[in-house]
């Protein structure tokens, strides 16, 4: 019924597009969607597959053999790969042939054969393109299985920057893949984890079931091997759960024996981890995966150790070296292998090299012996034909380099401006009409709600509408305007004329805009507007675009789907507008700890309008402000190992300073909530206020805030005592037992130099002595880490106090204590 149904679905999609529109739907489906789907547009060609071009004919061939890759038959698309290899293919579909017949190659263990073909596509690798992207991330991945990491490490990052440079979402999200394949082996683990959790990013977008299934398994994999087995737990669940989805069967026995490592180092679920390993054992023994078989054995050994079945364990523990020491022997193969290639081809090359040579002096010998006006005659019609191909190649260079560069400079939904080149060109029309003292005006809109379109109709539905929206903005501004989008639902427009006429044009867009119907359902979206243009007061392009903004804010409370003219009474009236922009301040924002769930829409305001954005973010949220603000300074370089922080506070305080002193508006972002536990947004306010500056703090969400949501914690029931570790154990304080405790930055306790980012048993050991004098060693307390991504789950692990010295710790986790009993009830209280 499955078959019949993707048949019956192919049929429809192809009902008018031509044959070329077929097989490129055929390639799209291959890497986008579980491979069913694109074996069964395949089979819906039936006949007309032989109206096909050879061309079209073998990249359909590249399609069923990865197809029998990814159901298991190995050996059956190695042989298809020689095949096709052995006729006359186009350069790409050479370089794909060979990238897919090296990796498949070494997964059957014939290595020689694998970085034969390898070294072949390497020798014609091109200068750019999908194709180089491929053949590097095969280069990395066969290098890696040979023990060779830096050059692995090396061909990954070459794969990383092309992919990065092409722009192409699925090359990105592949690129990262091997990347964070090749840090793994090379015991790299930091940088592994957080390549693949960029690896997730990209990958969802490319929208590659696959990939993003083998996102989180490398995400599970290095939090496993750094110990951290709790927090490896979740994605490497959810990596099974999307490799079953793709149907991807190697996918799925490997993430089973990940989980079921973590279950047995763990103890828990052990009937849950022997099912996992029986699941995964027939599949590996079939595949002949030995380096797996072996821990599938390994751990089956020493889940029969913990029920006491002592010869069992034994007997898994033979079978388990025994297939250790056939996975090294495969690595020796390997290894072996690799270096009979290189062998081979320095050997060749050196036979080429004396063949040129020979070549050389018999054309030497033909040119003497030929007549002078025949060698003219040669020359002039190379030259002529190099002319030509120097021609075609120049011209055939510039389209593609006018392609890319449309690409980089376009929102691919919209088809409108991204935000930075909007506003590279905002800039550029902003000067010319200042320098001929013409009007110019800035339009802000958003759409009306646009999350509950997402939320009630999905976010299908709400592409649709701003693809829609797209082709209603370029129908009405045409090349009247500077036209981009600058956020998820919000626009951007720089126009060289007044505001009366980009009012003219705001209205004709509000009358263009009609229902948009999709999946039978219909959404008639609504804009709001702010037009504001420049005048005196405005000094930067900036300033015009912070006053558009505000025009837009009074739009969005005056009941939405308005249009707000900016003008100076209303700029004066509006409580919300900041003072002139013509004045030096300073506003200190927060991210808070998700910053696209917790950041307000005055964080985000106060970025875009400032002159000058320094930023002390995590990665995440660093790369949102980089969208809105490609200038943005970023501060944590500033940090460095063995480097006291308090150094680092005052340079930090010193680069902000310099910028409010320059007469800028200044924004600086930090993490969570600027005032909690954090000296240099204090100290910036302080220094700008004592020199007549203007300076004031958005609050923004804490850790402590998302402690209490994560933990069920009011304050208001028991209280709550908040301190920072390291000020706990220094000073003396008065510690009432029936409220909550909380100790900030736990892993940092004792570290007195300020130069320390990691735990140190010491310190931990001094902080429970402490402890003590109020709470018994058996006391159940928690170790808390809020979730800096949505995918991620908060840390709530629970344990008694003794064993605080031997947890693991982040240098942002926090300690908290229960209260030991309930606080004693006043008598005359009682007595009412």
């Amino acid at each position: 019924m499955c078959k019949l149904a993707l048949l019956l679905q192919a049929s429809l999609l192809w009902a008018a597009p031509g044959l070329e529109a077929r097989v490129s739907e055929i390639e799209q489906r291959n890497v986008q969607a579980p491979w069913p789907e694109s074996a069964a547009l395949i089979e819906a060609l039936g006949s007309e597959l032989a109206q096909a071009t050879p061309e079209q004919r073998a990249r359909i061939e590249l399609v069923r053999l990865r197809n029998l890759a990814l159901a298991g038959d190995l050996q059956g698309c190695l042989k298809g790969i020689e095949a096709m290899l052995a006729h006359d293919l186009t350069p790409k579909l050479r370089l794909r042939a060979l990238g897919l017949g090296a990796n498949i190659a070494v997964n059957v263990g014939d290595y020689f054969r694998a970085f034969s073909w390898l070294k072949q596509g390497l020798t014609e690798l091109p200068d750019q393109g999908k194709e180089r992207i491929a053949l590097l991330g095969h280069a990395a991945y066969l290098y890696g299985g040979a023990g060779e990491s830096e050059q692995a490490i090396t061909y990954a990052r070459q794969q990383l920057q092309s992919a990065d440079e092409l722009g192409d979402l699925r090359a990105r999200c592949i690129a990262r893949s091997d990347m964070a394949l090749a840090l793994s082996q090379a015991g790299q683990l930091i940088e592994a984890e957080r390549t693949a959790r960029d690896q997730f990013s990209v990958c969802s977008q490319a929208g590659d079931p696959v990939f993003v299934a083998q996102a989180m398994a490398a995400l599970g994999g290095a939090l496993m091997k750094q110990g951290y087995l709790l927090d490896a737990l979740a994605p490497l669940r959810d990596a099974h759960r999307r490799y079953q989805a793709a149907s991807f069967a190697d996918g799925v026995s490997e993430s089973e024996i990940d989980i079921a490592e973590v279950l047995v180092r763990l103890d828990r679920n052990r009937s849950e981890a022997e099912q996992l390993l029986n699941d995964s054992a027939a599949n590996l023994k079939q595949s002949g995966a030995r380096g797996n078989l072996a821990r599938v054995l390994f751990l089956h050994s020493e889940l029969a150790e913990r029920r006491g079945d002592m010869a069992l364990a034994l007997d898994y523990r033979k079978q388990a070296e025994q297939a250790s020491a056939k996975e090294q022997a495969d690595i020796r193969d390997r290894r072996f292998a690799y270096l009979q290639v290189e062998f081979n081809s320095q050997v060749a090359e050196q036979q080429i090299a004396l063949l040129e040579r020979d070549r050389t002096v018999q054309q030497l010998r033909l040119k003497e012996s030929s007549q002078r006006q025949w060698l003219i005659a040669a020359v002039v019609l190379l030259l002529f034909v190099i002319v030509l191909a120097l021609g075609y190649s120049l011209r055939r260079t510039r389209d593609e380099r006018l392609r890319y560069r449309w690409l980089s400079e376009r929102d691919g939904l919209t088809r409108l401006y991204n935000h930075q080149q909007a506003y590279r060109l905002g800039q550029q029309t902003y000067a010319g009409a200042l320098g001929a003292a013409k009007p110019f005006t800035v339009v802000m809109a958003d759409i009306d709600l646009f999350k509950q379109i997402n939320d009630r109709y999905g976010h299908a539905m709400g592409d649709e509408v701003l693809r829609r929206l797209g082709l209603w903005w370029r129908e009405v501004f045409g090349e009247n305007a500077i036209v981009g989008r600058s956020g998820g639902e919000e626009f951007t427009v720089f126009f060289a004329g007044d505001a009366a006429a980009a009012k003219a044009l705001v209205e004709q867009l509000q009358r263009r805009i009609e229902p948009v119907s999709a999946w039978e359902q219909t959404v008639t979206p609504t804009l709001s507007f702010g037009i504001c243009e420049r005048g005196e007061q405005h000094k930067t392009l900036a300033d015009v675009v912070r006053c558009a903004d505000q025009a837009l804010y009074r739009a969005k409370q005056a009941g939405r789907d308005q249009l707000v003219l900016a003008t100076a009474d209303a700029a004066m009236a509006d409580g919300l507008s900041a003072p002139s922009p013509a004045r030096p301040g300073l506003v200190v924002v927060g991210s808070g700890i998700q910053m696209s769930r917790h950041a307000s829409e005055r964080t985000l305001s106060e970025i875009r309008a400032a002159q000058c954005v320094f930023c002390l973010v995590d990665p995440l949220a660093r790369a949102q402000i980089l969208a809105l603000r490609p200038d943005v300074i970023d501060l944590s370089p500033l940090y460095a190992p063995g480097k006291d922080r308090r150094q680092t506070y005052r340079e930090m305080e010193a680069a902000i300073m310099a910028q409010v002193r320059a007469g800028k508006r200044v924004c600086a972002v930090f993490y969570g909530h600027p005032g909690v536990f954090a000296d240099v947004p204090h100290a910036v306010i302080r220094k700008a206020r004592s020199e007549g500056i203007d300076a004031r703090m958005e609050p923004g969400v804490s850790a402590e805030a998302c402690l209490y949501a994560d933990l069920g914690i009011d304050p208001g029931r028991s209280g709550v005592l908040s301190l920072e570790a390291t000020h706990f154990l220094v000073y003396q304080h008065s510690i009432d037992t029936s409220a909550h405790l909380l100790l900030w930055q736990v892993a940092l306790s004792g570290d007195l130099t300020c130069s320390r980012f990691h735990a140190e048993a010491e310190g931990l050991r001094a902080l429970v002595k402490k402890l003590s004098r109020w709470y018994p060693f058996g006391h159940e307390v928690i170790l808390y880490e809020a979730a800096v991504m949505p995918i991620q789950r908060h840390r709530a692990e629970r344990l008694a106090l003794r064993d605080l010295p031997m947890a693991s710790y982040k240098e942002f986790t926090t300690l908290v204590i229960p209260p030991l009993h309930m606080a004693p009830v006043e008598p005359p209280v009682a007595t009412q």
